[in-house]
Formats: C-alpha cells, sequence, structure tokens
C-alpha cells in the first residue's frame, strides 16, 4: 500500500471513531506525542480550582474530565468528557485523547478543524491500528482477526473468529497433509516401479481428489464469510396449498407470503431472516411440488428443490386433511438423509387423517397455521434441532491470508491434477507434489506483516 510510505509516525493524528453523524454521542480520538498539549489548549475542565486564563496543563495521566471545548477564539464548541490515556497503555501504544461530545455534525466538524488548526492531522484509513503493530500492541494474527471482526454478521461467526486460536484449521489442514504425504507415498513407488505405472498412478486419484475438497471447502467457508451468506437455510416444502405460505407468515408473526386457496399461489422462493436462540436462519417459503406444473411455477418448483437440496433443516407441511400423498412421500425418500421434522398441518379443520406407519421413525408436529395451534410444540423442535446443528456446524474459519495461501495450493493441486491424467512421469509429479506440501504446511504457518497490511488496512473503516 502506498500510502504507508508518505506517514509521517511523528505527527499527532486524529478521527471520528464513532459511527455516522448525527447521533447521540461521538467520539473523536487524538493520538501521537502532542495528544496532551493540543488537548490542553482547547479543553477547560469545569472544576473551579482550573479556573483562569490561558491554556491549562493536563496532567499526564490516565484521567477523564468533564469540561467544555474552545475554539482558538475562545469560543465555545461544546461540553465534552475528555479521557486521557498515556503511552504505552493505549490502544496504539501512543498518548491519546479522546472526546466524547455530543454527536452534532456541526459540533464534530469545527472540532476536527480547530484540531487541524493546531498541529493534527487526520488519520489514515486503519492508521490507528497500523500504530498499535509498531508498537508491539497488536499482532498480524490480531489484525486479521480485528478485520474480520467488522465483516462478522452471525455471531456463530464471531465465535469461529475468535476460536482461532484454538488450532481447529490446524487440525484441518494437518489431515489434507497426511493425503499428500500418501499422494507422495504413491507418486515414489511409481517411479521405482515403472513397469507397473499405470497400475500404481491410479491409486494417486483418491488422495488427490480428498485434498483438492478438503482445500476447496475451507476457501469456500471464507468467501460465503466475506460475502455475508453464512446463515443456514431452514426451508418449508411440500404439496400446494398445504399451507407452507401460512406457516411462513406464523413463523414470522406478520404477513409476509401470499395466502390463498387456490393451489400454486406461491411461484418464487421467498426468504426471510429469523433468529432462533441467537442465531441467524433464513427461512425459505418454497413453491409446492406436484405434476403438471408449466411456466414460472415450474421454475418456482425447480427453484424450491435447488434450495432443498443445500438446505441445513427442511419442514415437510402436510395437509392433515388429506394425508401423505405419493409427491410428499418422494420428497422424503429424496431428502429425507437431510435434517428435517414433519408438521400435520390443519388441525383446526375436521377429518384429519391419521398418520401412517411409514412415518413411525420420524418428527410429526400436529399444528393449524391458520390458527396458532400447535406452533410452540415445532417451535420447541425447531430450537432443540437448530441449536444442536448451529453447535454442530463451528468448522474452522480461516483468515484472508490463510485463504489467499489455500488458493495457491489449490491452482498448484488443479495443475497436478491435470498432470496426472495426461501422463506426465512420475518423477516430474513427486517433485511437484514435495512443492505442493510445503505450500500447505505455509497456510498455517507465520503470517507476515506485508501480507497483512496490504490485505487488512485497505478495508478498515477511518478511526481504526
Amino acid at each position: 500500500m502506498t500510502w504507508r510510505k508518505n506517514l509521517d509516525l511523528s505527527q499527532t493524528i486524529f478521527s471520528l471513531t464513532t459511527g455516522a453523524l448525527p447521533c447521540a454521542v461521538a467520539i473523536v480520538k487524538v493520538c501521537g506525542p502532542e495528544a496532551f498539549s493540543i488537548a490542553a489548549r482547547l479543553f477547560h475542565p469545569s472544576v473551579a480550582k482550573f479556573a483562569g486564563p490561558g491554556p491549562i496543563p493536563l496532567p499526564r495521566k490516565r484521567a477523564m474530565a468533564f469540561g467544555v471545548i474552545q475554539d482558538l477564539s475562545g469560543r465555545k464548541l461544546d461540553e465534552v468528557l475528555l479521557l486521557s490515556f498515556v503511552a504505552p497503555h493505549s490502544y496504539s501504544g501512543e498518548d491519546t485523547i479522546e472526546f466524547h461530545c455530543h454527536g452534532s455534525v456541526s459540533v464534530v466538524r469545527s472540532l476536527e478543524s480547530v484540531l487541524m488548526e493546531v498541529g493534527a492531522r487526520p488519520a489514515e484509513r486503519g492508521e490507528f491500528s497500523y500504530r498499535a503493530l509498531l508498537n508491539g500492541k497488536l499482532s498480524t494474527s490480531d489484525l486479521e482477526s480485528l478485520g474480520d471482526v467488522y465483516l462478522a454478521q452471525e455471531p456463530a461467526d464471531l465465535r469461529r473468529i475468535y476460536a482461532r486460536k484454538d488450532g481447529a484449521l490446524q487440525i484441518q489442514i494437518e489431515g489434507l497433509r497426511e493425503d499428500l504425504i500418501r499422494l507422495q507415498a504413491i507418486l515414489d513407488t511409481a517411479v521405482d516401479f515403472s513397469d507397473e505405472y499405470s497400475a500404481v498412478i491410479h491409486q494417486a486419484i483418491q488422495p488427490l481428489a480428498q485434498v483438492t475438497r478438503g482445500c476447496s471447502e475451507i476457501i469456500q467457508r471464507y468467501s460465503a464469510f466475506r460475502a455475508g451468506s453464512t446463515s443456514p437455510r431452514l426451508v418449508l416444502a411440500g404439496l400446494p396449498n398445504a399451507g407452507k405460505s401460512s406457516l411462513f407468515n406464523a413463523i414470522l408473526c406478520r404477513y409476509r407470503a401470499i395466502v390463498n386457496e387456490e393451489p400454486g399461489t406461491t411461484r418464487d422462493v421467498i426468504e426471510e431472516d429469523i433468529v432462533v436462540e441467537g442465531r441467524n436462519w433464513k427461512l425459505v417459503d418454497t413453491a409446492g411440488v406436484r405434476e403438471g406444473s408449466h411456466g414460472a411455477e415450474l421454475e418456482g418448483i425447480s427453484l424450491g428443490e435447488d434450495y432443498l437440496a443445500s438446505c441445513s433443516y427442511w419442514v415437510l407441511v402436510v395437509d392433515g386433511t388429506v394425508g401423505l400423498s405419493a409427491g410428499e412421500s418422494l420428497l422424503l425418500q429424496r431428502f429425507g438423509s437431510l435434517p428435517h421434522v414433519i408438521v400435520w398441518n390443519k388441525q383446526d379443520l375436521e377429518g384429519s387423517k391419521k398418520t401412517p406407519a411409514t412415518l413411525r421413525d420420524e418428527t410429526v408436529v400436529f399444528l393449524s397455521a391458520r390458527t396458532g395451534f400447535g406452533l410452540d410444540s415445532l417451535w420447541v423442535v425447531l430450537k432443540r434441532e437448530l441449536i444442536g446443528m448451529a453447535a454442530q456446524g463451528m468448522d474452522a474459519l480461516p483468515s484472508a491470508v490463510q485463504c489467499s495461501r489455500l488458493e495457491a495450493v489449490l491452482v498448484s493441486l488443479k495443475v497436478l491434477g491435470e498432470e496426472l491424467a495426461n501422463g506426465t512421469p512420475p518423477e516430474y509429479l513427486a517433485e511437484k507434489n514435495r512443492i505442493i506440501l510445503h505450500q500447505l504446511e505455509q497456510v498455517i504457518g507465520e503470517v507476515g506483516t506485508e501480507d497483512v497490511l496490504d490485505r487488512v488496512f485497505s478495508e478498515f473503516c477511518i478511526g481504526k
């Protein structure tokens, strides 16, 4: 990043460190060798013993004081709370002053203008954290995690970021390394037994595929995190007019999906966010599956099946007055291996059918989506099972640098796979695999400063 070449770290910097203006309270942070002397020129404590003309030296200690800030002509800008931090006991490791003022656009802009008049300069993106790195207050790993904390949209993602030090990713990488070692043994054997090359080299396909798939899954995990799409899906499926949209609305506690007695009303996928015990889920209402569909309805059914195939949990909604149909039985056959529950809906109507013997081993909840009867029983099931799934879904989340290194490994693996398929001599393949093995070992190696600066600081907000 070229901006670091132009930074003068001996200068005192400032920035608004809170959210968008206007707001209730704004914090303007001043950091650097002149922080205390600059604050003394602007800040006037309200304590009587400090009354008097001219600037009042601030005691160079960690403290909190209430008073007013004035511009250089003595005009009052605002009443503020001042917090002082003495180096090295601050976020950046330097002398730091925080002005807690009213979150008025006029107040903050006026204060920033005065700070520039007295010699401070606006901070660059991520400069406070850069100084903290240089002063030994943060490590490169800390900075990577800090950058991802800003991107996290799920409490579960935060837990995965904070759990990086637990070594979960290291265990996964070690498993992939074992696959590469097995591949290396196969390739070395092919070198020694060239007469049986074709038989030996065929055994290399499986370990190569396993490590390639493993690297792809870890990379996709971080890509999904960056895209903010880590929320698992909870899909409602079933035949038309079974009550999926009514259940969708009942779970949301508001009218979101169109409900009509005419079958096929829902012709597209509808998604809404819900929270189950602190974990965000995507609640999905799909088009009813039936034969003879065409046009937009057929497209909606196809899309719904795609969602169902990739969901984390699904609910089969059955019209209890009709009973389990052949179409619903087919859904259970196709997607029954995925975690699910069966809702026997329309219990408010007469003539509800009994559940067939084929559902003896299934979890069935009897309810009426229209009246709300039995909805609490469904929530008991969902909370129990979804919470358990959330705990199981805490896969290791790599950092940006680790993901970048894995991407390089994946490129090398794909090239190795192509060369293996083209009959490249095993001597060459074995040497190439040794290089890839070294690349993989570097994934969880030490993170260099330059790796982090270019990737992380470019995304940091001003004031951090």
